[in-house]
């Protein structure tokens, strides 16, 4: 019998979406959505989200720029060559209007205008065991855990840390793990839950000695920092389009 494979995406993979093209970014989402019913989510994920999301399209429109205008030397002002590079410039910038106006219309209206907003509603409120509500109780026991492991300065945890948020999606990881008995696959490039190295992701090693404990010796707990290697993990078939774009999406982060 297989076992069941449970995911958790972190917040700024979310946001990360607002730097991707429509075509191969809006795909990867698409996937993500395909394994919806093994999405690990929660109100206060939900909330994370929200909080900075204007900020993420706020500077996906500072990444638009228009080229710059060209100077035309006098000998070369009549080649046929430099009006087609000024009308592939003014193409450009029209082009980038019309961007600027998408985003600026996912601002007002993100129910209708905004995809990424969409799809995360759909998912933050799909009725299932694994996604987290306002009015579960379960949420009172998730939130001491989180409370009591944060003040002891446990993982997953940054020095100066003065939000529990990241304890809140581990304890709530930890129970649907427990609950379903599944291994844990957590997609995240934050260092709270491990390092990367050489292109690797390496679990933080409490963390990992802490799963074993509590859910299993013999479940998984991985980690990837591209959403593209852990949707592989799941069987899903990413394009090679869709991998570079990821690529290009945290490049832009950077």
């Amino acid at each position: 019998m297989a076992i069941k494979k449970l995911l958790f995406i972190d917040t700024n993979i979310w946001l990360d979406f607002y730097r991707a093209s429509a075509g191969p970014g809006l795909r990867l989402l698409e996937h993500v959505e395909s394994i919806g019913s093994r999405l690990i989510a929660s109100y206060q994920l939900e909330m994370e989200y929200k909080t900075n999301r204007q900020a993420a399209i706020k500077m996906a429109l500072g990444l638009l720029k228009s080229p710059p205008a060209i100077e035309r030397p006098g000998i070369f002002s009549d080649a046929k060559a430099l009006a087609a590079l000024e009308r592939n410039i003014r193409d450009a910038s029209n082009r980038l209007d019309v961007l600027r106006r998408r985003l600026q219309r996912a601002f007002k209206n993100p129910s209708t205008c905004d995809p990424v907003y969409k799809a995360c509603q759909r998912l933050f409120h799909q009725r299932s065991s694994l996604v987290l509500t306002r009015d579960n109780e379960c949420k009172y026991t998730i939130r001491r855990k989180a409370m009591r492991r944060f003040f002891h300065g446990c993982p997953p945890r940054k020095n100066g840390d003065n939000s529990f948020g990241d304890a809140f999606h581990w304890e709530w990881m930890l129970d649907c793990a427990v609950r379903e008995n599944a291994e844990l696959v957590i997609v995240s490039r934050d260092s709270d839950f491990g390092v990367q190295l050489d292109g690797h992701s390496y679990v933080n090693d409490h963390l990992r000695h802490e799963f074993s404990q509590r859910v299993s010796k013999k479940r998984k707990l991985l980690l990837y920092s591209r959403l593209a290697e852990a949707l592989k993990h799941f069987a899903v078939h990413v394009t090679r389009d869709e991998e570079a774009e990821e690529e290009a999406m945290i490049r832009s982060a950077t």
